[in-house]
């Protein structure tokens, strides 16, 4: 599936985020990659667009690669190569005119949540992801027009709408952020939205694997007083089956 976008971008951390996107579409052009975390709602959100879905601002670009291909150290040196810097391992960061560039790569998690070495550096695992990578993605054409007027187009593979639930269903469920059940409440309003255009296994029994660890996680939230709005507690029991 591929989906066309051409977006205005009205901000500062607008701009940083897409030019962060940008770069890493380039750089990572020889790596089988998804993009993660709030960049993957928001293009998500611009790809199937709906009145129910908040699009949140982000600046970090978050991308998701295989533990091999994190091992190789072939995006560690495509990213030196753009300009960036590694910080932490897995953060890599460039300085721009009105501010910092950053991208964080992460790997799939296995048996543990601890920091995966890789390669000799640092990696943060993150749940989900392994299905992410396993299913094809979404290829977004993006054209993105900067505040100065500057123009950036580039291609950036998103998980589908069904793994982008899963990985935020267990985002939620390691860390309890309130932006993951933002995220996720847009998710399901594009699920709902778009039902006939999209592949969906979440709601069929039984499920397995990471889609497994999604439906249990999912009713872990459920089981919370107060913690989700009606519409998306609805959505969440409608469209992920049960554990």
């Amino acid at each position: 599936m591929r989906r066309r976008l051409d977006i205005v971008s009205t901000s500062n951390a607008s701009d940083l985020g897409f030019l962060a996107l940008s770069d890493l579409a380039s750089a990572a052009e020889r790596t089988d990659y998804r993009v993660v975390g709030g960049h993957m709602v928001a293009l998500l959100g611009y790809s199937f667009p709906t009145p129910g879905a908040t699009i949140r601002a982000t600046t970090d670009a978050d991308v998701g690669i295989a533990r091999l291909a994190a091992a190789g150290g072939e995006l560690h040196t495509a990213l030196q190569l753009h300009g960036y810097q590694p910080v932490l391992g897995n953060q890599y960061v460039k300085s721009v005119g009105e501010g910092e560039l950053s991208i964080d790569v992460l790997v799939p998690r296995t048996t543990s949540d601890g920091t995966a070495i890789l390669g000799g550096r640092g990696f943060d695992p993150i749940p989900g992801l392994s299905l992410a990578l396993a299913i094809d993605p979404i290829q977004i054409e993006t054209r993105v027009t900067l505040r100065d007027g500057a123009v950036r187009e580039f291609v950036v593979p998103v998980p589908s709408v069904e793994s982008a639930v899963v990985l935020k269903v267990l985002a939620w469920d390691k860390r309890m952020a309130d932006k993951d059940l933002a995220d996720l409440a847009a998710l399901l309003e594009i699920a709902a939205a778009f039902r006939a255009e999209i592949d969906w296994q979440l709601d069929q029994i039984p499920l397995r694997g990471e889609r497994l660890d999604c439906a249990r996680a999912a009713q872990r939230l459920l089981r919370l007083p107060r913690k989700l709005p009606a519409r998306t507690r609805a959505l969440l029991q409608s469209f992920i089956g049960q554990a």
